[in-house]
């Protein structure tokens, strides 16, 4: 062979490699994620395409207070740009309802296998109808400073749920620590979210707030709401618990040794373990004497855009995630989240257990509220108007404003906005 023959042969051969590359290319589907925290999931992606060469998926960030907000606008005009929507599984039903999540109840088989616990299906379902995949759930824990607690020569709460604290018993706590010297006494992770704030009232007995048919009317103006919602309120005014505090700083006043006693979810614990100055240890959250335990639970899921133009990629990605048991613990592999998936939680449960000896049997106080004291968010149509005002209700009583004229005010709002939808 002669070389310029060599040489064509050569050029022909690097031609057909670069058309063959760029056909791959091309025939690459790409697919938009959208969702807050790009950190939590880049480990799941990454494992998702090595799996999946053919599909590319895209991260697009939003904040979380604005991911309502973006749902609405862009799901709701037909954007065809986003495949994949992080969704809190309280809004499926008003999302089902105004036709943003597409219908995978065909899928409702392979989603209970995968996702054994019954809540789990529920939170995902809306009219009979399955609208996304479980991907976490969660519960609320008793987070306590052990230094503090020993300075000030108070016993460590028991870790047996049987045997859990009553919130006057706490508050009794929370004062003596604060006596001995610690900052605050009782700090709640989220102190204006209604996810973590229902537990008050339902264990209360005052119910979650909302009434009626399709839970499509207000009962927060009721004596029982207004009652609890003061003694929250005094936790404030009696300098119990901090005021002009956002949901961002309340894990780094704990890891500072300000607080006493924290109320909150499991996904902190991995900086409350890395953090080497915190002592600290967990206990089953507290319970109104006259009332029953009740603790928060449900979280995100994974949805489909109905106009999508990659819904099989899109699919292949979120059974990935849900269906799957690595790919549902990547999810919590930054954060200890709770993953819905049953081989995922086995794992998560060994890792916790081995990585939480010290501060308490916080895996076996998980198991019994997923299993005896879990109440999710009202399931309405309505939530998204609900949690909203509810906010800023919450702000307002922990910030000093009048528990009766506040509640009054926001109950008013309510029947306005709800009527609306109904």
């Amino acid at each position: 062979m002669t070389k310029l023959m060599r040489r064509l042969s050569s050029a022909v051969f690097v031609a057909a490699t670069i058309f063959s590359a760029a056909a791959q290319a091309q025939e690459k589907t790409t697919i938009t994620f959208l969702a807050d925290e790009e950190a939590t999931y880049k480990p799941v992606i990454e494992a998702f395409e090595k799996l999946h060469p053919d599909i590319k998926v895209v991260f697009q960030l939003v904040p979380w207070n604005d991911l309502n907000a973006a749902v609405e606008s862009r799901v709701g005009q037909g954007d065809t740009g986003i495949d994949v929507i992080l969704t809190d599984t309280p809004r499926i039903p008003a999302f089902a309802s105004k036709g943003y999540l597409l219908d995978v109840s065909e899928r409702a088989g392979a989603i209970k296998a995968a996702n054994p616990n019954p809540t789990d299906l529920d939170q995902v379902s809306y009219d009979g109808k399955v609208y996304a995949y479980p991907m976490w759930t969660s519960t609320q824990l008793l987070f306590y400073n052990r230094k503090l607690l020993k300075s000030a020569g108070i016993e460590f709460p028991s870790g047996d749920p049987s045997k859990r604290l009553t919130w006057d018993r706490l508050l009794e706590k929370a004062a003596a620590a604060q006596k001995a010297g610690a900052k605050w006494g009782v700090q709640f992770q989220q102190p204006d979210s209604y996810y973590q704030l229902q537990m008050l009232f339902e264990s209360a007995g005052a119910g979650p707030g909302l009434k009626g048919d399709g839970l499509m009317e207000s009962d927060i103006a009721s004596n029982g709401w207004v009652k609890t919602a003061q003694w929250y309120s005094d936790l404030f005014s009696k300098g119990i618990s901090p005021r002009g505090v956002t949901p961002d700083q309340t894990t780094d006043q704990f890891i500072n040794g300000e607080v006493a006693f924290m109320i909150g979810g499991t996904y902190p614990m991995g900086r409350y373990n890395a953090a080497n100055d915190l002592d600290y240890g967990v206990a089953p959250v507290p319970y109104f004497k006259d009332g029953k335990p009740v603790t928060p639970t449900g979280s995100l899921a994974l949805s489909l855009n109905p106009h999508s133009q990659h819904i099989d990629a899109a699919r292949a990605f979120v059974e990935f995630v849900s269906l799957s048991a690595e790919g549902n613990y990547l999810t919590v592999s930054v954060d200890p989240i709770i993953p819905t998936n049953a081989g995922a939680f086995k794992t998560y449960a060994q890792k916790l257990a081995a990585e939480t000896e010290k501060i308490g049997p916080a895996m076996d106080i998980i198991n019994y509220e997923l299993q005896n004291t879990a109440v999710g968010r009202p399931r309405t149509i309505g939530y998204v108007t609900f949690e909203t005002v509810m906010i800023k209700a919450f702000g307002d009583i922990r910030n000093g404003a009048d528990v009766s004229d506040t509640l009054k005010a926001a109950d008013q709002q309510l029947t306005r906005q709800l009527s609306r939808l109904r």
